[in-house]
């Protein structure tokens, strides 16, 4: 067996995630706002998924909350700053806006600054979305329904609305069959309606 594989044909040895203790002061906002930190000091986290975090470890929800509280106070934890951040991160790895939506509704973050970040109307997204076909696929059109087909998935599975994926296949995607209909593929501007 070659270096560095293990039996079951991975890259060495798994190595575990610690579970962390449980606190010993559940009621604790100070034992709340330093687990808090802790993760903070590894990445950053929008409010409703650090004060979940907190409470999945084991802290009362009114401490888990307080901790949160202060620590936005201290702008420690910013909504509006992990959303710009999680916008460009996804954006250079090539998704579209409807799925960077998707996500970030799914860590609570509020729509409104969601809707602020992504515009899905940008043209940007457009190009973005034509550029990722052409790292992809190249830059000849598809060559049959097949290839248009393979290419209207991929794009609309990385997030990018109808509109976006016909643009980005310079109207090879009109195929009615395709269902490149934008509102089958929901939109940015949706998740406001739901109301926060």
């Amino acid at each position: 067996m070659p270096p560095g594989r293990s039996a079951g044909g991975g890259r060495g040895p798994r190595r575990l995630r610690r579970a962390s203790a449980p606190p010993e002061a559940p009621e604790s906002t100070a034992a709340a706002r330093g687990r808090a930190i802790r993760l903070l000091a590894r990445r950053d986290y929008p409010r409703d998924l650090l004060k979940g975090r907190l409470t999945d470890s084991g802290f009362e929800e009114g401490a888990a909350e307080a901790a949160v509280r202060a620590l936005e106070g201290e702008r420690l934890v910013n909504d509006a700053r992990y959303v710009d951040s999680a916008v460009r991160s996804r954006t250079e790895r090539g998704q579209g806006p409807v799925r960077i939506a998707l996500e970030l509704r799914r860590l609570g973050v509020a729509a409104v600054l969601i809707a602020a970040a992504v515009d899905a109307r940008a043209p940007d997204w457009n190009e973005r979305a034509v550029a990722l076909r052409r790292r992809r696929f190249g830059a000849s059109p598809p060559a049959d329904s097949r290839a248009r087909a393979r290419q209207v998935r991929f794009l609309l599975q990385r997030g990018f609305s109808g509109s976006q994926v016909r643009h980005a296949l310079g109207g090879a995607g009109d195929d009615p069959d395709l269902g490149l209909d934008d509102e089958l593929t929901g939109s940015v501007a949706a998740l406001g309606d739901r109301g926060d």
